[in-house]
């Protein structure tokens, strides 16, 4: 026997004397079903929009990887009073490869000796399978130069997402010769 409380509403307290019913504890087995196809049915449902959420989250880490390279180079090019180039690297050491391979950030004391002597400041790893990037420069497909008086050789980078099911979010890094980084977004199929 269990005292269990019951308030009236008269806000007495009385004990009534109940015995504990094993039935009442937990949930029936009819219960449990009912409430676990729910919950496939409404995560069955939910998935695409998450599958979206998570592409647009990986470009936006992506984007903010590549300001934070630009950003970066620009800060110790002002504070060096050197050149500073941003390259595509395969190997970390040296510049070659591709942008996907991963990027180093390079100082040197002239824009002619970046390639070939410079002192290495920072390596990125290289990107997921799932992720591409592109610059297409001015002077130079394959390298970036930021300058002291803190100007920027324009270009731009184009970098995307892709996902499993063949959607693509893809996004462009414009950069103005003064040093302005400017983030786009570019339509695809996928987002009409």
């Amino acid at each position: 026997m269990c005292k269990k409380t019951i308030r009236s509403r008269s806000y007495r307290t009385k004990w009534i004397n109940k015995p504990n019913n094993f039935f009442e504890l937990g949930f029936s087995l009819v219960e449990l079903l009912f409430t676990l196809t729910l919950s496939t049915i409404l995560l069955a449902l939910a998935f695409p929009v998450y599958n979206h959420l998570i592409l647009d989250l990986r470009l936006f880490i992506l984007t903010d990887r590549v300001r934070f390279t630009l950003n970066y180079a620009q800060t110790e090019a002002i504070r060096r009073q050197n050149v500073i180039t941003i390259c595509k690297s395969k190997d970390g050491k040296s510049c070659s490869g591709n942008w996907k391979d991963g990027w180093i950030i390079l100082i040197s004391k002239s824009s002619t000796s970046a390639l070939a002597n410079g002192k290495l400041l920072r390596v990125f790893p290289a990107l997921s399978h799932w992720e591409f990037l592109e610059w297409r420069g001015f002077y130079s497909d394959n390298y970036l130069q930021l300058f002291p008086n803190g100007s920027i050789q324009s270009g731009r980078f184009i970098l995307g997402v892709n996902s499993l099911s063949n959607k693509m979010r893809v996004r462009f890094i414009k950069i103005s010769p003064t040093g302005r980084i400017r983030v786009g977004r570019i339509m695809t199929k996928s987002d009409r």
